[in-house]
């Protein structure tokens, strides 16, 4: 009896962890971003009919300029979905508007991003480029959304390049999968201690000498309910887990057998907090 009331609170755990703790981006995709975004620096606006369309995947112009260091830069993207054979190129221009104006490839060989957060590395730019100029950094890359074929999509961040000594702040830059992510307890556990630090058994309440003293019926009640609670939730979140692994595999087995090159599964390195770090 036991086990089929924990059965049946762990699928209701994986059902609300599937509809309102979807982590990252994931949530977002298909109503305010495509599969990826930048992170930073900001893009354009998305839009739903341009994403697919070079350039820069957005019906908006040039509406924002974020300083962009000329040396030790960074980009960091937010990915709803697997992508793949993802490419970052320069136009140094005010305002680019076709394709061929991003002719310059300044990061390579990406072969696949999981959902996620990933940050890349940008060499530093050309001696002939000083700071105060203007460029839009294109992000171009392939993947699925729904059931729809795969497909191209772009993005673009327009920027203001800028010594690296006049640079103010710091990117938000880190590496992180949605696998990696626990999802938060819902309100109705919200003060019971996360799966992944829950100890294994509960400690009862320290029982004075006094032989008149023990514990209420309300306080073992209590007890029962929060092991059920804990390992209701732990279920849930191993059910959750298994899930997601298994939709990943089989979405990575389909993009393989349409880029035969990603069974390489080559990965650019991507970086840490702690390696963009501008400085001045």
């Amino acid at each position: 009896m036991l086990f089929n009331t924990l059965a049946v609170v762990a699928l209701a755990a994986v059902v609300d962890a599937q509809t309102s703790s979807t982590p990252h981006a994931q949530g977002s995709v298909g109503s305010v971003m495509g599969p990826v975004q930048f992170l930073w620096p900001e893009d354009r606006p998305w839009s739903a009919n341009a994403d697919n369309t070079a350039p820069c995947g957005s019906t908006s112009g040039v509406n924002n300029r974020t300083q962009f260091p000329l040396d030790n830069g960074a980009v960091s993207l937010s990915i709803g979905e697997t992508a793949y054979q993802v490419a970052f190129r320069i136009a140094y221009d005010n305002n680019p508007t076709i394709q061929s104006a991003f002719s310059e490839q300044i990061v390579h060989n990406v072969t696949e991003v999981d959902p996620g957060h990933q940050c890349y590395r940008i060499p530093d730019r050309p001696d002939n480029i000083a700071a105060g100029t203007n460029a839009t950094i294109q992000l171009e890359y392939w993947s699925t959304y729904q059931s729809e074929p795969s497909q191209s999509f772009y993005a673009c961040a327009d920027v203001t390049l800028v010594e690296a000594s006049s640079f103010v702040g710091s990117i938000p830059c880190f590496n992180v999968t949605s696998s990696e992510f626990v999802a938060p307890a819902s309100s109705s556990t919200a003060a019971s201690v996360p799966a992944a630090t829950a100890p294994s058994t509960v400690s009862a309440p320290e029982i004075s000498s006094s032989k008149s003293s023990g514990l209420s019926a309300g306080a073992k009640a209590g007890i029962a309910v929060g092991v059920v609670v804990g390992v209701a939730a732990l279920l849930g979140a191993l059910l959750f887990a298994l899930f997601r692994k298994r939709a990943a595999s089989k979405k990575d087995a389909e993009a393989a057998n349409q880029f035969p090159v990603m069974r390489q599964k080559e990965r650019a390195a991507s970086l840490a907090s702690a390696e963009t770090q501008v400085q001045h």
